[in-house]
């Protein structure tokens, strides 16, 4: 074992110890105590391992996580609710109608409309699709089944049971470890016995290749989509029984357990994945019937399977340093001057203050606080657009750390609304982006993504939770106080965070066209190129941790202001993830991107608030999903499209005249023939005939754009080199 390996065992074995001294409750552990904690672990055990094969069963054909297995299960339970007791329609019949048809089928439209088109984007962009599908069932069950109202699962076979020691093991329970015993058996036999089980596995380590040796990955990516969906509809049905089905949510986030084993299976080994859905079935079982935890470690059980997934992760083999990867798309991103966004962000504020003016003229109005706080999140997902969008290194906790400065403002000066405490609320973080930057330079992109996720449910029920930090009836804010300016009213307070915003996105943008900037991008292309030119890897991912956990700290502490008051659930980890995600449906790469985030969720909200459709009863968790869909036919964002339109009506942006110039000589020229390619004429032909013409470098304004004909006809055809070559921001 490496020492590294070492001292996280060493650790997480002194904790563990720690805790059972602690918490002990006394309960004699003989043969009767362990047979008990058996007959109801293994059940659990049973659910988790199917729901985590299908994440490896699809994982391991197409490359593609799918955040949303959890999700899936719970609608397809929906399903078989609906037709087993809202239609009485026998059990023979409403379930092989869920699992062998409607699962499958949804698995196979989702592989055709959305997967295959996922094989070569960023993981970014792989995952938030994902989390979009999670956020969509979500938000169509609560539509479509009331969730005030009650959906009791009925159970398989009766409510008797088989008499063990002193508990009774349900018939319900004893099919659950039956199908999961069948299915593991199954599953193995398929993938290693079958030749379309030798083509799936195939397939993922070379596509092409596998399609040369006659597989035909089309069908093999639709098939494991089908099965995995079928696998959670499998488990989504089996546990309705016992977790109940009031909330959708509740469903939907049992996948996090079935991270955990197929993580310990390195999301390619069935029998270990097993083995880790058993490990965590029992430890949680045991925490139950051997631990007696305080009001003070009261939701410390439901931070276990995160805890767990932490700990492995930790565990897993340090990665090596990543290659760029043949064929990915990388997009020439234009970098906006600092003077560019100084005057955008100039007249947003002017535009929120001209907006506010307006809504206060009738008195008060609930609108300018929803502003409020859309430029809050705004703010909040400003701190991945460095982390993610500049060195590629997906974090899904941005919520986790505003939380960190919201509390830390409200502890310090909050109740006076003290400047001191922003500072401070900034200042925290850092150190604590430092510690969850260890596991950056231990993990490479899906498992560091899986690593934040944990840090962000520990902390909402383990840290959050402490009556020392935000007390047991939560913790009151006051708003800013300086200089004599008193910021409470919502107007004043609204331009305040507008101008907070513009300020940090203009010094982010500053830092983007630093050299630290252009480290951030070329290490993100590739970080073995990066290295070879003398980067310190380890030195800039810690730096970024640190940067974008200040940038969200200070965040988190207008958060606080704009909330007024704070609880641990303004913090839950659920909450983050639609963020992530309108980040990278207007652009994790730029500020506007973060801006058209808030604006987003605000547009949600108040559609959402001011017509009271059924259809919209769960806008602000539908609506990022389904939008999300749209990132497959631009990744870069809705901004870019935006910016692009846009650009061209500005007197300064000589060169968006140009490209807009181009694009036209290109439309009116009779043949792409007279230009002398052997190709069709692609944006690659427009970059190039953009860099000859001296319009493409916008840190050169010098030099005049030029388009006609001839110039297009003799203008080079070259492929965008890399940020890293170029040397250029």
């Amino acid at each position: 074992m490496k020492r590294s390996n070492l001292v996280v065992a060493l650790f997480t074995a002194a904790l563990v110890a720690l805790v059972l001294k602690e918490s002990w409750s006394g309960t004699r552990v003989d043969g009767t105590a362990i047979l008990n904690l058996l007959v109801f672990a293994l059940p659990l055990a049973g659910v988790y391992a199917i729901s985590a094969a299908g994440l490896v069963v699809v994982y391991t054909t197409t490359g593609i996580f799918n955040f949303s297995q959890g999700a899936i299960g719970m609608f397809m339970a929906y399903v078989y609710w609906e037709l087993r007791v809202h239609h009485n329609i026998p059990t023979l019949i409403a379930l092989p109608l869920v699992v062998l048809v409607a699962a499958p089928a949804l698995g196979v439209g989702l592989d055709r409309l959305l997967m295959r088109r996922l094989e070569r984007q960023p993981l970014v962009i792989q995952l938030m699709v994902t989390v979009g599908l999670m956020l969509t069932f979500m938000g169509l069950a609560a539509t479509i089944w009331d969730q005030n109202g009650i959906h009791v699962m009925p159970t398989f076979f009766g409510s008797g049971g088989v008499h063990i020691g002193q508990v009774i093991l349900t018939w319900q329970r004893l099919t659950t470890i039956v199908v999961a015993i069948v299915l593991a058996v199954a599953l193995r036999y398929l993938l290693f016995r079958t030749r379309l089980g030798v083509s799936m596995r195939a397939v993922v380590d070379n596509r092409e290749l596998a399609a040369l040796a006659g597989a035909r990955p089309d069908l093999v990516s639709g098939f494991s989509w089908a099965l995995g969906c079928s696998l959670a509809a499998i488990a989504g049905i089996l546990i309705a029984p016992d977790t109940g089905m009031a909330v959708a949510g509740s469903l939907s986030l049992i996948v996090i357990n079935a991270f955990v084993a197929a993580i310990v299976g390195r999301l390619r080994s069935l029998p270990l994945t097993y083995v880790g859905a058993l490990l965590l079935a029992v430890a949680i079982q045991f925490s139950q019937q051997f631990l007696t935890l305080g009001q003070r470690w009261a939701q410390a059980p439901l931070a276990l399977p995160a805890i767990m997934l932490f700990v492995v992760l930790l565990l897993l083999p340090q990665a090596k340093l990543q290659f760029g990867r043949i064929g990915a798309v990388h997009r020439i991103e234009r970098v906006s001057s600092v003077r560019d966004t100084a005057l955008g962000m100039s007249v947003l504020v002017a535009v929120m203050a001209g907006v506010g003016w307006l809504l206060t003229r009738s008195g008060p109005n609930p609108n300018l606080n929803r502003l409020a706080a859309a430029m809050a999140a705004a703010l909040i997902v400003l701190s991945l657009v460095p982390l993610t969008g500049w060195a590629g290194q997906v974090s899904l906790a941005p919520l986790a750390f505003a939380g960190f400065g919201a509390v830390a403002y409200s502890k310090w000066g909050g109740a006076h609304g003290s400047l001191l405490a922003i500072v401070l609320a900034t200042l925290i973080t850092i150190p604590i982006g430092a510690i969850i930057s260890i596991p950056a330079l231990r993990l490479q992109g899906l498992y560091l993504a899986l690593a934040t996720l944990a840090f962000a449910s520990m902390a909402e029920y383990v840290i959050f939770t402490q009556p020392e930090l935000l007390g047991s009836q939560g913790a009151h804010v006051e708003r800013l106080k300086i200089f004599g300016l008193n910021f409470a009213g919502d107007h004043v307070f609204l331009v305040l965070i507008t101008a907070v915003f513009g300020l940090t996105s203009v010094g982010v943008v500053a830092l983007r066209r630093s050299p630290f900037g252009r480290r951030l991008v070329a290490m993100r292309d590739s970080e073995a190129a990066s290295a070879t030119i003398g980067v310190s890897i380890l030195e800039t991912k810690v730096v970024v941790f640190m940067l974008s956990a200040a940038i969200a700290g200070f965040a988190g502490a207008f958060l606080a202001q704009q909330l007024g008051s704070l609880t641990s659930s303004n913090f839950q980890m659920l909450l983050g993830l639609p963020l992530v995600l309108a980040l990278v449906i207007g652009g994790v790469a730029s500020v506007a991107g973060a801006l058209f985030a808030g604006v987003f969720g605000f547009i949600l909200i108040y559609v959402k608030d001011t017509w009271h459709l059924s259809l919209w009863r769960s806008l602000e968790i539908l609506g990022p999903g389904l939008t999300a869909l749209g990132i497959i036919k631009n990744p870069s964002g809705a901004v870019v499209p935006i910016g692009d339109a846009f650009a061209p009506l500005l007197p300064w942006r000589k060169d968006a005249k140009a490209r807009a110039a181009v694009e036209k000589a290109r439309i009116a020229l009779p043949e792409v023939g007279e230009l002398g390619l052997t190709r069709p004429f692609t944006a690659t032909d427009i970059v190039a005939i953009e860099r000859e013409l001296g319009v493409a470098d916008d840190l050169n304004p010098h030099r005049a754009p030029l388009v006609n004909a001839d110039r297009l006809r003799n203008a080079p055809t070259v492929a965008p080199s890399s940020e890293a070559a170029l040397g250029t921001p």
